[in-house]
C-alpha cells in the first residue's frame, strides 16, 4: 500500500540579533527571499527572551548595546530551553583569531565577518542547520532504536505478566502468530476496530485490512522478521463497515532463544491527522494559487489610472473641473489598487486560517455601485454598460471587498459577451437585504460547469476576449468574499436570458454575526 507523502516541512526560522536597525532590515530581507522565515532582536535583552520561542537557528552580533554576543551565546547554552539552538556569530569589530576562537568555544557553531556575502551567509546558515539536523535524527534514531529493543526484549521476557497492562493500553495491540492469525487483542483493539476479542481471536489480520491483497501481508510479515519491524500507514475497515486509516508498526516476537514465535502491532487510529495533512496541503496549495490575485484584481484599477493620466496629458479644451474628475479618479483607483496590494498576504492568510477579516463600514450600495461601473466604462470604452438602481442602498459593509466583488463579475460579463451586446448591474434594495445582478448575453454556461464555476482555477472555455486571460480565479475570489459577508451567490445561464450572477448580502453585516470567512 503506498504512503500518502507528508506536507512539505515549514521553512526554518532565525532569529536576527541586531542592534543596527538597517543592517537588521537588510539581513531580514535577504534571507527571506532564501526562503527562511525570520524574527528580529535588537539587544541582547529580546534575543534571550526570543530565543525561549525556539527559532531554528540564531544570526548573533558580537557587538550589542547591553551584552556582548558571546554572553548571549554563554547563557543560552547554559539553560536546557535553549541549549540546542544554533548559534552563528557575526561582527565587523571581533575579527581576530582570538575573537573567533572566543566565540566559538563559548558556543558558537560558526563564525563570520562582516560584511558577508549573502551566498556565504545563506550557505553558512543551511549547513548549520542541516547539521544540526543530522544530529537531531541520529540522536532520535538512537534513541529509537533503543527504545525498541528495550520494548521488544521485555515484551518477549515479560508477555504474560504484562497482559493486564496491555489490555488498558488505550492503543490497538495485536499480536498474532506466524501465519498472521490473532492470538491477542486488547481493548484498545476493540476500540479501534469494534470487534471484541472472542470475534478475533484466530482470525486472520486480514479481515482488518480488506484493502490488501493476502500476498502483500504474507510479504509483510516476512519481512517484519528479516528487517525486524514494519511500519506504515494501512487503510482498515471497523466491524461496521466503515474505514479507518490506521498507523501500524509491526515487530517480531522471539522465544527465549531468539526464534521468531509471531508478530506484535501496535496501532492507532490516524484519520482525522490524515484529513488535517490534506487541509494543509489544501492550505498550502490555496495560498499559492491566491498569489495570483495581485496580477488578477489590479488590472482594472491599472488600466483606469493608465487611460486617465494619458487623457489628463491632452488637457487642450478641457475645464478644470475635467481635470480634477480625471485626477479623482486616478487617485481613487490607485487608493484601491494599495488597498489590494496592502491586504493581499493577509487574504490569503485569511484563506487558509481563519477566515476574511472585513472592514465594515456604512456604505450606499447605488453609489458604490456607480462608482465601480464608471471605472470599468473607463477601461472599456467600446462597452455598453446599463445601471440599474432601485430601492434603499444604505448598508453596513466592507466597500473595497464589494467593488472587488462587482469588478471581477463586470470583468467577466465583458470577457464572455460579444462586444456589441450589452452588460447590464442592478442594484437593488430589500428588506434586510441588498443585491447585485449582474447580466450578460453571452455564450451560457453548461450546467456541468456552472457546478465548478467557483472553483479555484476554474475559467470559461468561450472566452471572447482571449489576450485577456486569466488565471481562473476571480469567481473563487468572488465567493469567498460574498461567504465572509454571511451572503450567497448564483448563477443562472440560458440561450434565452443569457447569464446573470446574482450576489445577495444581509444589509448589516454585523446583524449576521462574525464577519470571517
Amino acid at each position: 500500500m503506498e504512503k500518502t507523502p507528508s506536507p512539505p516541512p515549514p521553512s526554518p526560522v532565525v532569529l536576527i540579533v541586531e542592534d543596527d536597525e538597517a543592517k537588521r532590515y537588510m539581513l531580514a530581507r535577504m534571507l527571506e527571499l532564501a526562503g527562511f522565515r525570520t524574527r528580529e532582536a535588537a539587544n541582547a535583552a529580546e534575543a534571550l527572551a526570543l530565543a525561549r520561542e525556539a527559532p531554528d537557528v540564531l544570526l548573533l552580533d558580537v557587538r550589542l548595546p547591553d551584552l556582548t554576543g558571546f554572553e548571549v551565546s554563554r547563557r543560552l547554552k547554559e539553560d536546557p530551553a535553549t541549549s540546542s539552538i544554533p548559534i552563528i556569530q557575526m561582527s565587523a569589530s571581533f575579527t581576530t583569531t582570538q575573537d573567533k576562537t572566543q566565540g566559538l568555544l563559548g558556543g558558537a557553531d560558526g563564525y563570520l565577518v562582516a560584511p558577508v556575502e549573502p551566498e556565504e551567509l545563506v550557505a553558512t546558515l543551511r549547513t548549520v542547520l542541516r547539521t544540526h539536523e543530522v544530529a537531531r535524527e541520529r540522536a532520535q534514531l538512537l534513541a529509537s532504536e533503543r527504545a525498541a529493543r528495550a520494548a521488544l526484549e521485555a515484551a518477549n521476557a515479560q508477555l504474560r505478566t504484562q497482559v493486564d497492562i496491555l489490555a488498558n493500553v488505550q492503543d490497538s495491540i495485536i499480536v498474532s502468530d506466524l501465519s498472521g492469525r490473532i492470538t491477542y487483542w486488547n481493548e484498545g483493539a476493540t476500540l479501534l476496530f469494534g470487534y471484541d476479542a472472542a470475534e478475533m481471536l484466530g482470525q486472520s489480520v486480514a479481515l482488518l485490512y480488506p484493502s490488501q491483497a493476502s500476498q502483500e501481508l504474507a510479504k509483510g510479515l516476512a519481512d517484519v522478521i528479516t528487517t525486524g519491524e514494519r511500519s506504515g500507514e494501512w487503510l482498515g475497515r471497523r466491524k461496521d463497515g466503515s474505514e479507518v486509516w490506521v498507523s501500524v508498526r509491526t515487530v517480531p516476537m522471539r522465544s527465549a532463544q531468539g526464534a521468531p514465535t509471531g508478530f506484535i502491532g501496535v496501532s492507532r487510529d490516524i484519520t482525522e491527522l490524515r484529513a488535517l495533512r490534506a487541509d494543509a496541503l489544501h492550505r498550502a496549495e490555496l495560498a499559492q494559487q491566491l498569489m495570483g490575485i495581485v496580477s488578477h484584481d489590479l488590472r482594472n484599477p491599472l488600466t483606469a489610472i493608465t487611460l486617465a493620466a494619458e487623457s489628463g496629458l491632452r488637457k487642450e479644451g478641457r475645464d478644470e473641473a475635467a481635470q480634477v474628475r480625471l485626477l479623482t479618479r486616478i487617485r481613487s483607483s490607485a487608493e484601491r489598487m494599495t488597498r489590494m496590494v496592502r491586504d493581499l498576504l493577509d487574504f490569503t492568510q485569511a484563506s487558509i486560517g481563519g477566515g476574511i477579516v472585513l472592514n465594515l463600514q456604512p456604505i450606499d450600495l447605488h453609489e458604490l455601485t456607480r462608482q465601480v461601473v464608471e471605472e470599468v466604462q473607463f477601461a472599456h470604452p467600446g462597452r455598453k454598460l446599463r445601471v440599474e438602481c432601485t430601492g434603499d442602498g444604505e448598508g453596513t459593509l466592507d466597500a473595497d471587498r464589494v467593488a472587488q466583488v462587482l469588478t471581477n463579475l463586470l470583468t467577466n460579463a465583458l470577457q464572455y459577451s460579444p462586444s456589441d451586446t450589452p452588460v447590464t448591474v442592478r442594484s437593488i434594495g430589500e428588506d434586510g437585504t441588498l443585491r447585485l445582478c449582474v447580466h450578460n448575453l453571452g455564450t451560457p454556461i453548461s450546467p456541468e460547469d456552472q457546478r465548478h464555476i467557483f472553483e479555484p482555477l476554474q475559467r470559461g472555455a468561450d472566452r471572447t476576449d482571449s489576450a485577456q486571460r486569466s488565471i481562473g480565479l476571480g469567481l473563487f475570489i468572488v465567493n469567498h468574499l460574498v461567504r465572509a459577508h454571511h451572503g450567497d451567490i448564483q448563477v443562472r445561464s440560458s440561450p434565452e436570458e443569457g447569464t446573470t450572477f446574482q450576489v445577495r448580502l444581509p444589509r448589516h453585516v454585523g446583524d449576521a454575526g462574525s464577519s470571517k470567512d
